[in-house]
């Protein structure tokens, strides 16, 4: 929604990790040296629901996990940010569930939260991913608290509602930014 109301450049946290998973031989050779080919598909390729049920029991193998993953994800998102740069969008958006987590706040200009009660979630974690509850209470634990990246965000959204409450919320925000921008 932000990118329709800005024209921006939209970099998704977990699409670069998705094809780094997919296409990087030498993040496919680390992960099956830790975890072995058991965490592997027919193909080849990396399972990632397998993994996700190793990395989302225990903390220590998602630190793990993320000593092989974070690095080329964040390089990735500096590539594509300076990429950005020199594109005709005006905006870029950062698109990252673990910003806080990462460090990688410092280098937005301004951080929006997007919010929805537990009930919420849970149902569009089960109609878009397939997670039930406790697929999705071990994927936010392993996330800071709610409450620690309101605080630390300049914009709320509160996703509770209808697409068209979202995106009202939305105009609301690029308006006070643009204000501010000035």
């Amino acid at each position: 929604m932000l990118a329709r109301h800005t024209g921006a450049t939209v970099i998704s946290a977990d699409d670069i990790a998705h094809e780094l998973l997919e296409r990087d031989a030498d993040i496919r050779r680390r992960i099956t040296q830790r975890w072995g080919t058991d965490c592997l598909e027919q193909n080849g390729k990396i399972d990632r629901a397998k993994l996700g049920r190793i990395i989302f029991s225990d903390p220590d193998e998602r630190a793990e996990l993320e000593k092989i993953m974070h690095p080329r994800i964040i390089q990735r998102i500096h590539d594509e940010i300076h990429a950005a740069q020199t594109a005709p969008a005006r905006w870029t958006v950062l698109d990252a569930a673990l910003l806080f987590e990462t460090g990688l706040q410092k280098i937005c200009d301004v951080v929006i939260y997007v919010q929805a009660d537990f009930n919420v979630r849970a149902q569009r974690a089960r109609q878009n991913r397939g997670w039930d509850e406790n697929e999705l209470i071990r994927r936010q634990n392993a996330q800071l608290p709610s409450n620690h990246k309101r605080n630390r965000s300049d914009y709320i959204v509160d996703n509770n509602g209808s697409i068209y409450e979202t995106d009202k919320q939305i105009q609301e925000i690029v308006q006070s930014i643009k204000r501010h921008r000035r």
